[in-house]
Parts: structure tokens; sequence; C-alpha cells
């Protein structure tokens, strides 16, 4: 018998040599900050913390989340912007670790005294005030509080940081100061231990590991990690790769991550992030690793990951949720220039120079490339020009390689507990070769076999309930290079002279 109890639909990764149905249930998952606390909660509402939360649209993003255009505080917040806004595509499961209630956290507590004006009263660079914690009161010896929902309403404007109090009858708020107080949020008190987490191991999972609550929360398969201005803090990597692998016991993730641009005080250059990379663990076989930052054409720093995962949704979104294509080679107007560090202004890096300290050792960036800005490399992580394979020279074999142990687990569930008769698994090994079938036409896969594997388990095992399906698959190989060889001939002349005489 074999040694581990299975009860459920599985899937098993081996590295060895027309539209298909049903949607993918695959999703981009982003932890991160969010300044939910901008956000008014209704009555019984809580803030959106250590949750997996689907959203669609930046409309729903920032009615959930909130919204700040200070990414390097508020980490979800590029994603919604380069996903939602400048794509436009979804969805995305948001995972905010940012809780303005918690020790460290919180902020300092406030008060100002504002008088109204024409019924409003408007508190300017109120991005960190926690907009549930305002309380309104009349000044002097006996003051008298104002009650929201009745003598004012409140919203907070995230374009101009500000927050405005209205009134909601004439009159209400009076025509003399008011005592305003309230709490803010120190988002710098976010740690890497916050966005890493803790689980229980029944249930009860904070941070990197709320990734282990997606499925049940939200219907979707966790199949994409990403934690921008945190994956490049060797711990949270460590605990992404962590909850990468065999999520709910069943899911496979890949992962989108950065380097950071420095190491200490130190700013790290082209040559020196290889050497960083390689000692500190990047270089897992289901991650894509990305440096260095990119400066937009809006202002903005970017980080490459988020916008590689965003062209990658992309694609995601038109093969009908088949990830077999690169968002290598993909374009991305809103790219300037890399960024390494303001002292690195003027620096041009051509195709070549990211191709020959980058993507060789298995990291990927962008380049001008075809006349426009576009994310180079595809290869994984754990690739290098000494170290490559089959399979890591290119990211969409490993990924191809999730998706159909995922997408068999998700859609075979049903099948389980119930009589499996020799006709029944018959049936399923054709309806997964018509699958397999579909993706090759598709140009998913250039080959992909499928058939029930008596000498993988025992009688005892089959005996038992527990059956194994082997699933041979080559992924369509992505074109790395192409060379034209031109080459001098003298044949031409014979044709040219011939002419000449006539």
């Amino acid at each position: 018998m074999a040694d581990t109890y299975k009860h459920g639909a599985y899937g098993q990764i081996e590295a060895v040599g027309s539209r298909v149905p049903n949607a993918s249930r695959s999703a981009i998952v982003y932890i991160g900050t969010a300044p939910v606390h901008t956000v008014a909660l209704a009555d019984g509402e809580t803030y959106p913390v250590n949750r997996p939360v689907v959203v669609n649209n930046i409309s729903e993003a920032r009615q959930l989340f909130g919204y700040s255009d200070d990414w390097a505080k508020y980490t979800l917040c590029e994603a919604m912007h380069v996903h939602l806004e400048n794509k436009g595509v979804a969805p995305l499961i948001l995972i905010n670790v940012l809780d303005p209630g918690k020790t460290g956290h919180k902020g300092t507590s406030g008060s100002i005294s504002k008088t109204p004006e024409n019924g409003r009263i408007i508190i300017p660079s109120a991005g960190d005030i926690v907009l549930d914690s305002v309380v309104v009161k009349t000044s002097g010896d006996s003051p008298t509080t104002k009650i929201k929902g009745t003598d004012y309403a409140i919203a907070y404007n995230a374009e101009k940081k500000t927050i405005t109090i209205t009134e909601l009858a004439s009159g209400s708020l009076g025509t003399a100061a008011l005592a305003i107080t309230y709490d803010t949020v120190n988002a710098a008190g976010v740690t890497a231990n916050d966005v890493i987490g803790a689980s229980d191991g029944l249930g009860l999972n904070t941070g990197v590991f709320a990734v282990q609550n997606v499925y049940q929360v939200t219907g979707y398969i966790p199949s994409f990690l990403a934690a921008p201005g945190f994956s490049c803090i060797p711990s949270v990597h460590a605990a992404l790769y962590q909850n990468s692998q065999k999520i709910n016991g069943h899911w496979d993730a890949y992962m989108f991550v950065d380097l950071p641009l420095t190491d200490g005080s130190t700013v790290l250059t082209l040559d020196t992030a290889v050497t960083y990379k390689n000692a500190n663990g990047y270089t897992k076989p289901n991650e894509t690793v990305y440096f260095p930052m990119a400066h937009g054409i809006d202002g903005a720093y970017y980080h490459i990951s988020v916008l590689a995962a965003a062209n990658f949704q992309e694609l995601l979104i038109a093969q009908d949720g088949v990830p077999y294509k690169s968002a290598s080679n993909t374009d991305c107007a809103i790219i300037e220039s890399p960024y390494t560090s303001a002292s690195d202004a003027g620096r041009i890096y051509d195709d070549n120079i990211i191709n020959n300290k980058l993507n060789k050792n298995g990291i990927a960036s962008a380049a001008f490339v075809g006349g426009r800005w576009a994310i180079w490399g595809a290869s994984s992580a754990d690739y290098d020009q000494e170290n490559g394979d089959s399979i890591n020279v290119a990211e969409t074999n490993r990924i191809m390689l999730f998706y159909v142990s995922n997408d068999f687990q998700h859609r075979r569930t049903r099948d389980i507990d119930k009589p499996m008769s020799k006709n029944d698994l018959q049936t399923i090994a054709s309806e997964e070769q018509a699958r397999l079938d579909a993706l090759r036409k598709i140009g998913a896969l250039i080959y992909g076999d499928v058939y029930l594997d008596a000498s993988a388990v025992a009688r005892s095992d089959i005996m038992n309930g527990d059956y194994a399906f082997s699933f041979n698959v080559t992924t369509t190989p992505l074109a790395k290079s192409l060379t034209a060889i031109v080459n001098w001939t003298d044949a031409g002349f014979e044709t040219y002279f011939e002419n000449l005489g006539n």
C-alpha cells in the first residue's frame, strides 16, 4: 500500500522527457499593503486584512482597498494600477497585510480645529488618517459629538489626499470651530514578518500563508504569486516559495519576483545582481526573477515583475486561460528606461547587455527591441548558460506542467467517492486525452499522451480506490533566438552579365 493517505484528486509533476473546453480558474495573487484605512466601513464590516479578495476592476479595488500613488508604502496599489487601469486585465486576488489597528501598524493620534465653510470641512494631507477613527465635536468645556450619518458624511479623496466632512442637513455642523480627532496608520511599520505571516496548520493563515485560503474563499486556483516591494526580501521570498508548492496539498504555483536594487547600502549593478541572486536563493525552478526596476514615461517607478505579470495575464485571457505564451518580448509602452539607481542616470542598457549580464544568468528584465520597449527574458530562475535544460530555458514549460496538473485536480474532484468501473476509467483517460489533443492543436503542446498507469500503484492501492493517470507531455518550445546567416556569393553575377549582353 502507499504510505500517504489520499482522498481527492491529485497531480504530480515529473520532469520527463481548437479551443480547450472549460475556462481556467487560475489566478494571479498579490500579497502586500493597501490603504484600507481610507475606506469607510459599514456597520459590522472589518478591514480586508490577511484575507484573499477578488477584484475585477479598478473601481471595485478602490472601493474595497482604497488607493494611493505612494506605491512604496502601499504596494498593492501598483498592481491595481498596472493590471486594472493600464492594461485593463482582471481578475486579481489581493491579500493585504496592513492592519490599521495592529500595534506597529497603528500610528500616532492627532487633533485639529476646523471651522465649517459652506457646510464643509476639508482636511488636507490626510493620506495617513484612519477614516473611521475621525471624531467631530464642538469646542468648549461641554463638547457635543456630531453623529456621522446623521449630522455629517465623510469621504476620502485619493487623488487630492484630502478628507471632506459634509453636513447632511443645513446647519448641522454649525458655524463655529469644531474639534476633530483621529488616528493614523504607520505603513512603514509593516515588517517582513507581517508579510510572511504564519499558519496554525488548522486553517488560520496570515500573510503569505493566506495563499492557502485562496481556493476556498474565492474559488480560484492560486496559480501565480507576486509580492512587489517585498519579494526582494530573502525571507519573504523564502516564504513565497514555501507556499507555492502543493498549496492545500494540490496546487502548484509559479512566482513573479524581484531582486532588490540595493544590498544593504550597496547599490546592485547588473554584475552584482547575479551574485546576489545566487547567494540569496533566487534560483527556484518555479519562478521568474526580474531586475532592475523600470522608470515609466509617467514618472513612476515600476517593478518589472508587475509589468510582466500584467502582460502575462493579458496573454492568459486571450488564450482561454492556457498559459503557453511568455510575457517576454511583449510590448510595455509604459517603460521609459530600466532603473537601477539615480547614480546610473545616463546609462543606456541595450539588449546585448541585458542578454549577457542578466538573461543568460536566469534574470529577466526589460529591453528596447523591435523598435519598442518590451519585457525581456523568458527563462526560469534556475537557468543559466551552464545549467540550462529543456524545461528551465522557458518559464512556460514548467507553467504548462503546473497547468495540466492543477486543471486535472480542479475538474476531477467531482469523480471522487463515486463507483469507478473499468469503463469509467477508460472514459476519464479518453476525456483527458481529448484535452491534451486540444492543447496540441492550439499550439500549447507538441505532444500529449495520457493513460491509466496500473504499474504506478500496487494492486492493493487500486483495491483501496487509488488510481493514477500518467500524462506525458512536451510543451511547445519558445524561439530563444533567430539567426540570419548572410553569405556572399558570386552566383548573381552570372545573371547580371547575361543581362548586359542583351
